[in-house]
């Protein structure tokens, strides 16, 4: 059987870690030290990738994305909400 994948996620919610982040971009909590976890490969289908534009209601930091789903709901900079809006295609 194959070993799994190490990855480093948030420590309170397990979504990924993004190297810079001062607060999870899922559940908001600050972002200390990564956790790493072992993960198994899996291949998943869905919706294609959308682009969305997050900007943060407390700072005003925005940032894209393009996943098939976007779960990105706090700034990564302060912690507020960031909700998005879909800008294309």
């Amino acid at each position: 059987m194959p070993e799994g994948i190490m990855r480093k996620v948030c420590e309170n919610c397990h979504e990924r870690y993004i190297e810079g982040d001062k607060y999870c971009r899922f559940c908001g909590a600050p972002m200390g030290e990564p956790y790493y976890i072992d993960e198994d490969f899996a291949c998943i289908y869905g919706p294609a990738p959308m682009r969305r534009l997050h900007k943060c209601g407390t700072c005003g930091y925005a940032w894209e994305t393009n996943y098939m789903v976007d779960d990105e709901r706090f700034c990564p900079k302060c912690g507020g909400s960031a909700p998005y809006e879909v800008t294309g295609f």
